[in-house]
């Protein structure tokens, strides 16, 4: 083909209409977002943050990734906003009280970021450590800011808490972890290896969701790698890890992610008949001792005063109705009955226990590797027992009728003291739990003995 000097003149001529063109749609654009409100380009921003945000914890367990999980994304770095780790500036008259106590922080505290990757996370701060959350662009991230003891600590949570915008100068860090199976455990890995990246670095430690099974064994070249800055384990479920030297027991708590809400103990009202002699909703396993623990309720004199719900298949998430009737089950009986599950621990027991229902515990050890060394006696639900929890024990489900013929005998005013002493043993369970984890971090961090 021969090119002449027309043709030439007319390619040129249509390479420079087109890159007009897209000039001018450019300018067109951009023009079209100045004249956004400001809500409007906080609105822009926010979705194109969340478009990035891309390595929540999956929906079963971090409440704050379940936008992100039902859009098929996969774990993946990407930037985040420098907003989602700096200081957030605000007008005069308008700071948030967070803001403002973080910036009265004097430069000799001892200052513990805390960061959240699983919903246990929340139980820790709401729960145990009594503290607020401030949630920041509609719930990318969250922040709160506590002083417990000679220690300042400062909560990060949600999934615009990633590894590529954390402070370079953080020097001691708690990370709240899910190890509960292998996709959590590479999650948990993944932070891990990065903590060596921070330059100044000094101490870690790990609030841990144990493997149901307590096959944790993947942890422990982390707390023997040479140099290496992990000092403790907090962790949840009946391990013979636990030492109390590197690795401390801790409770499940209550279901966050099923949005369990906080219970303000002085509301409750203790003093009320209860509707339900006892309660049980929840899925029940073929060949499982749930299937015993319905007969015998069935068959029991006690039936049509028992809220009794099960369903055959487990959800991840509650519906509204769902969850109405949890709490109303909870809120009006005396007793809440707790099966075991793939554990013997379960959310159900600290759950009750928040609304002053006496929970009726499956004293059996399940599978696994939990309660392994007979190093103690107290196995399962060592936890409880070491703290002498106001709950009822038993083996077998078939001598529940018994423990329901002894309910029949209490007086009302003998349950609602009960109640009153199980919820002041449970407010006090979280203390002592708080009280214990702040020691530790003040000697295993701060060289503090106290």
């Amino acid at each position: 083909m021969r090119f002449t000097f027309r043709k030439i003149a007319y390619c040129v001529l249509g390479v420079y209409c087109l890159i007009t063109c897209y000039t001018g749609f450019l300018v067109l654009k951009r023009r079209a977002y100045a004249s956004y409100s400001a809500q409007d380009q906080e609105q822009f921003l926010l979705s194109k943050i969340k478009s990035l945000s891309e390595i929540a914890d999956d929906a079963d367990w971090n409440p704050w990734g379940e936008q992100f999980a039902e859009e098929g994304m996969v774990v993946r770095h990407h930037a985040a906003p420098e907003i989602l780790w700096g200081p957030v500036e605000r007008p005069l008259g308008k700071r948030s009280p967070l803001v403002s106590h973080d910036n009265n922080t004097l430069q000799d505290d001892l200052v513990v970021e805390v960061w959240g990757k699983a919903a246990i996370g929340l139980y820790l701060w709401e729960h145990i450590f009594q503290a607020e959350l401030e949630e920041r662009l509609n719930g990318v991230w969250s922040y709160g800011s506590k002083k417990i003891g000679a220690i300042t600590f400062r909560f990060r949570t949600g999934p615009g808490v990633i590894p590529s915008k954390v402070p370079k100068d953080t020097e001691n860090v708690l990370l709240v972890l899910n190890g509960r199976e292998a996709s959590k455990v590479d999650f948990a890995k993944m932070w891990l290896d990065f903590l060596p990246s921070l330059p100044r670095l000094r101490n870690a430690a790990v609030v841990l969701l144990g493997n149901e099974q307590c096959r944790n064994s993947w942890l422990l070249p982390y707390l023997k790698l040479p140099g290496s800055r992990l000092r403790s384990v907090f962790l949840v479920y009946d391990s013979p890890l636990v030492d109390n030297v590197q690795f401390y027991q801790w409770p499940l708590g209550v279901a966050t992610y099923r949005d369990f809400p906080k219970v303000e103990s002085s509301h409750l009202p203790l003093s009320l008949r209860r509707k339900y002699t006892c309660n049980f909703l929840g899925t029940v396993y073929r060949n499982s001792s749930r299937e015993t623990l319905l007969s015998v309720v069935h068959n029991s004199r006690y039936a049509n005063s028992s809220f009794v719900k099960p369903r055959m298949e487990w959800l991840p998430k509650e519906t509204d109705e769902t969850k109405g009737d949890y709490l109303h089950a909870l809120q009006q009986s005396d007793l809440t009955l707790s099966p075991v599950g793939q554990n013997s621990e379960c959310y159900r027991i600290y759950e009750a226990m928040a609304y002053g229902s006496v929970p009726v515990i499956e004293d059996v050890m399940t599978p696994g590797l939990c309660g392994a060394s007979p190093a103690s006696k107290l196995f399962p639900l060592r936890i409880l027992k070491e703290l002498e929890a106001p709950v009822i024990y038993l083996k077998d489900w078939k001598t529940l009728p018994k423990i329901l013929e002894a309910e029949a005998r209490m007086s009302h005013e003998e349950k609602v003291e009960r109640r009153k002493r199980l919820v002041k043993w449970y407010e006090n369970f979280k203390t002592v739990l708080r009280d214990r984890m702040v020691k530790v971090l003040e000697n295993r961090f701060f060289n503090i003995n106290r």
